[in-house]
């Protein structure tokens, strides 16, 4: 009989987005159940990768009193259904999900790091943030992390307990034959009236200020000013329950023609295909799913200088790194695009090379399947 491995996220939008196809694969090896707050999107995730889900209602912000209840929830599911291994990502539901596991006696709890939201915070919020993360890393039996600078941070900061970074980083890896140019035939830029002769950069994630949008959307109203071949395709939802940008942002990004915002699109490979530059100047990251699928795509990337960034991209090799919170540095970059002398072709074909050699999926897959299995092995005892 096959083990029971139990996925959690706080909200199904991260199965969907950060674990396509993991689901369906480990479940060849394991009986796997999704977990998140229940929704529309859980019920499609679970149906998409042929697994069983259960819905705990959980809260991205903090709300001691409703997290209490979650962890209740969670406590008797596991109870009722007794999985082997539990792992759980995203901050909250870690902190729900594994103290519930520990109180539930699972023996197996992995909780896995794939971002840091504590590293923006100030204050109170901070000092919240860590304690919630060190209690996490306390009632788990297992930390992973999806890059080696956030496993750093992690010892210098958090917890002195061992992290493991599978493969060479990244959750779910990239599906090299999927996010290839030679399979997408886009015609977004003539459906956005786009000329095929202007340069057109790109992002793709979530438009929040921590991802560097009000950086990006300065540098590129400056540059769009004095550049009339140059457009900006922001491929994202906003989030202004949670992070909403600042009104001067939103009048710039409603103020430029040049700048086409997209919202959230299922199937990001036509936008990828359709541009020139990858852009993302973040303040935080684990190592970005997106910055490997632009490298898959063969697209030079600007990102940041920051752990996870730097790990995919070396300066002047597949792509720029800029410093934090710097438009000016980052309008210097585009600007030296725009100039021309820049070989993108050479630099595209250097950023898929890269990310077939370290961040195919069938790698890191492999990867992940040998980690849980090694955990079949481990004591049963509750720690």
């Amino acid at each position: 009989m096959k083990q029971k491995l139990w996925l959690v996220t706080t909200v199904a939008d991260s199965l969907d987005s950060l674990l396509e196809g993991q689901p369906e694969f480990l479940n060849q090896y394991f009986d796997v159940t999704i977990v998140s707050s229940l929704s529309d999107k859980l019920v499609n995730v679970a149906e998409r990768e042929g697994v069983g889900w259960q819905a705990v209602e959980m809260r991205r912000t903090i709300s001691p009193f409703h997290d209490l209840f979650s962890i209740w929830r969670m406590f008797r599911l596991l109870r009722k259904n007794r999985p082997e291994i539990i792992q759980s990502y995203t901050p909250k539901a870690g902190l729900v999900t594994m103290i519930a596991g520990r109180l539930a006696r699972v023996p197996r709890r992995v909780h896995g790091i794939v971002g840091m939201p504590l590293m923006e915070a100030q204050g109170i919020r901070r000092l919240l943030m860590k304690l919630a993360e060190q209690y996490t890393y306390v009632n788990a039996t297992a930390l992973t992390s999806n890059s080696f600078g956030l496993r750093d941070f992690i010892y210098t900061n958090l917890t002195k307990k061992p992290v493991t970074v599978m493969g060479n980083g990244s959750i779910n890896g990239v599906n090299i034959n999927h996010y290839s140019r030679e399979n997408v035939h886009s015609d977004v830029r003539t459906s956005l009236n786009i000329s095929k002769h202007n340069t057109v950069f790109v992002y793709v994630g979530r438009l929040v200020p921590d991802k560097g949008i009000v950086e990006l959307v300065e540098a590129f109203v400056e540059l769009a000013d004095s550049h009339f071949d140059v457009d900006l395709l922001l491929v994202g939802e906003t989030e202004e329950e949670l992070a909403s940008l600042p009104s001067s942002t939103r009048e710039k990004m409603a103020g430029s023609d040049r700048i086409h915002e997209l919202g959230w699109r299922l199937d990001v490979r036509p936008y990828l295909a359709a541009a020139n530059v990858f852009v993302l100047p973040s303040y935080r990251e684990g190592l970005p799913n997106s910055v490997i699928e632009a490298g898959a795509m063969s697209l030079p990337s600007i990102v940041t200088d920051i752990n996870g960034c730097n790990e995919v991209i070396t300066d002047g090799a597949n792509g720029f790194l800029v410093p934090i919170k710097n438009s000016p540095l980052l309008l210097l970059i585009m600007i030296e695009i725009m100039k021309g002398g820049i070989d993108l072709g050479t630099m595209g074909d250097a950023a898929r090379c890269q990310v077939v050699d370290f961040y195919s999926q069938d790698f890191l897959w492999q990867e992940i399947l040998d980690f849980y299995q090694d955990l079949g092995g481990a004591s049963n005892r509750c720690r």
